[in-house]
């Protein structure tokens, strides 16, 4: 019976496709490969590159592909005791990667993720309870925001934390370790809240108190600042009120020789104010200062004036 050559085609393509995934691996971007042989492996076998690698079918190689992606896990959140005799619940989440699939691999079996993170957990709370060790109550949490030291104390646990991976040499880099969440025990809870009622109550005294006292001080530099000008002010207008009265005595001396002409300018300074605002006035002309509204002409140099006809 003879096969239809499009049988034997997909046949020949089956065997090739199946024959690639015996002898070609493919490691992608965001991988890299340990090719053991006969279940050890070398520096030589590690594949960090991207792209298609021929291998030897199992038994002889197997092919373990790591992730180098930034992986993230969460420790347990535990009670732990501050020097000050205070507890806190603390939780961390961490961020690492594999920096080295050689050391790696052979630290955790097959290349675990999973064991691999059971381990960090294990290191990332050494680290936590070593540097809790060294803060008091108010450095995670306080009514003042000075006193906090919680940015110190992330930093503090991931140092901590890299140096203990650094010295297992596991074949990891430590990305980041912040604090996820702090909780205080339910039977500490309210006396906290109270305590640190409390402390916000001495920091806003301590505010009022400065607000009062620089009140007082603001208050008294005003009055001074306000006595030291009327002073000025008093002393100025003395002054030139004594250089009026000086000036009067002499425009007075001057009317005293020549009385007509005195009155003349009292008259038009009368006039002058009686014509201000556009007043009207209703008066007599016989009131004193109204001659001059009258026919009569001013006075000359010499006093002299021709008088109205009666």
């Amino acid at each position: 019976m003879k096969r239809s050559p499009l049988t034997i085609t997909i046949a020949f393509l089956l065997i090739i496709i199946f024959g690639l995934m015996l002898f070609v691996f493919q490691v992608r971007q965001s991988e890299v490969a340990v090719v053991t042989l006969f279940g050890k492996s070398d520096q030589s076998r590690v594949k960090t590159e991207p792209g298609p690698y021929l291998q030897w079918p199992w038994p002889i190689e197997k092919v373990y592909k790591l992730d180098q992606r930034v992986h993230s896990l969460e420790d347990s959140l535990e009670p732990l005791t501050l020097p000050d005799q205070n507890l806190i619940l603390l939780l961390t989440y961490v961020g690492w990667r594999i920096d080295d699939p050689y050391k790696f691999f052979p630290k955790f079996q097959g290349g675990s993720v999973l064991e691999a993170e059971k381990t960090l957990k294990d290191i990332v709370r050494s680290a936590k309870l070593e540097v809790a060790g060294r803060h008091n109550f108010g450095d995670f949490l306080s009514a003042d925001a000075n006193q906090m030291k919680f940015a110190q104390i992330e930093q503090e646990i991931r140092d901590k934390t890299r140096e203990k991976v650094l010295a297992g040499d596991y074949g990891v880099e430590i990305r980041f370790v912040q604090i996820k969440n702090l909780e205080l025990p339910a039977t500490d809870t309210q006396s906290v809240f109270n305590r640190m009622k409390s402390e916000r109550a001495k920091v806003i005294s301590s505010i009022s108190s400065d607000a009062e006292r620089q009140s007082i001080e603001i208050t008294s530099q005003a009055d001074s600042d306000a006595a030291k000008l009327l002073a000025e002010s008093d002393a100025h207008a003395k002054e030139i009120q004594g250089q009026g009265e000086a000036e009067m005595v002499k425009s007075l001396q001057v009317l005293r020789q020549n009385p007509p002409l005195a009155k003349f300018i009292l008259d038009l300074d009368l006039m002058s104010a009686l014509g201000r605002d556009r007043t009207t006035w209703i008066l007599d002309h016989t009131t004193p200062g109204l001659e001059l509204l009258q026919s009569a002409k001013a006075p000359d140099a010499n006093g002299n004036g021709t008088q109205p006809p009666k």
